[in-house]
């Protein structure tokens, strides 16, 4: 998991991870495979294919029914494994701290 710093929220992703360095971090480090968000797509072709990101669009209009049917096979198949990842983000961003319990401080 790699966790940035912050920044406005005009930056698009792809962009922030571009200037921290992360995708020649990628490319130069072990071999791995990172399952990304649609966001990051073109870093599969910087980082010698260590992004993986979801089947681009070839046909935007009158796709042939083959291409359809083989698009939509990768698009879940990308999805099922990067499920786990979203549900670790939604976890991440719905925790609380639980609440300190207080002293009674009516006496």
């Amino acid at each position: 998991m790699f966790c940035s710093p912050a920044v406005p929220a005009g930056t698009a992703d792809i962009t922030h991870a571009r200037r921290l360095g992360l995708v020649r971090l990628l490319a130069d480090g072990p071999a791995m495979e990172v399952l990304a968000h649609a966001g990051y797509q073109g870093l599969g072709a910087q980082t010698g294919g260590r992004v993986v990101t979801p089947p681009h669009r070839k046909f935007k209009k009158n796709a042939p029914d083959w291409y359809e049917e083989i698009h939509e096979q990768r698009r879940k198949a990308h999805s099922s494994r990067r499920i786990r990842v979203e549900h670790g983000i939604g976890h991440l961003k719905n925790w609380r701290p639980s609440r300190a319990i207080t002293a009674d401080t009516s006496t």
